[in-house]
């Protein structure tokens, strides 16, 4: 899964790295260290003209009794909530790293920082929707997607989030009759960097049971 994320990247830099070439005078927002679930990000999306833009949206669908921030790739195009966003509305979600818990115990567990090594910002793959609040205001939302696990993430947990490699944003962008799941790919285990960031005092391999 991916419920925490990181990104230092400005805006002008995450237009660089995504190639968002509309005017971004009228946007502002800060670098954050720990993003979490109903905060409000800046995603990369396209806009009613078709170009890559940046807009701020809101981390997490609303459905009746139901919040949910991730959406599993594997079932995207299997269930009604998601469908039509994978289909019609693609995004990228920028961070410069994602956090992960290694689930050994109830509380306190080991957690790690994952980071790409070379691509800052990398390309967290979403989708994104409309949500009508209690007070009739209709704001943008958005899901990251998520996989299996490569082989250092198995050790930590049995999801991650799906990573987009660079020469594939321009098909992710592209509307198509053929929503494009064969770039919902597992990234290479060595493209990825771990480090524990906090152990509460625990000592364990990433293959502790």
């Amino acid at each position: 899964m991916c419920g925490r994320y990181r990104r230092e990247s400005d805006k002008q830099k995450i237009a660089d790295a995504f190639a968002v070439k509309v005017s971004l005078d009228d946007l502002d927002f800060a670098p954050e260290d720990d993003i979490a679930p109903g905060s409000v990000q800046p995603v990369v999306c396209l806009n009613e003209d078709g170009a890559r833009d940046i807009a701020m949206m809101y981390w997490g669908f609303n459905f009746p009794q139901r919040f949910t921030f991730n959406t599993r790739s594997d079932s995207v195009l299997k269930s009604g909530l998601w469908k039509s966003s994978f289909e019609e509305r693609r995004c990228i979600v920028p961070a410069d790293s994602f956090f992960e818990w290694h689930k050994i115990h109830k509380k306190n567990n080991p957690k790690y920082e994952v980071t790409i090594p070379g691509r800052e910002p990398f390309a967290l793959a979403g989708i994104w929707s409309r949500w009508k609040n209690k007070a009739g205001q209709t704001l943008p939302t958005f899901s990251i997607l998520t996989s299996e696990p490569n082989d250092v993430m198995a050790g930590i947990h049995d999801r991650q989030p799906l990573i987009l490699e660079p020469r594939d944003y321009a098909e992710w962008f592209t509307p198509s009759d053929r929503p494009p799941v064969h770039l919902l790919r597992i990234l290479p285990a060595e493209e990825m960097k771990t480090k524990l960031v906090d152990d509460h005092n625990m000592q364990l391999p990433l293959n502790s049971q």
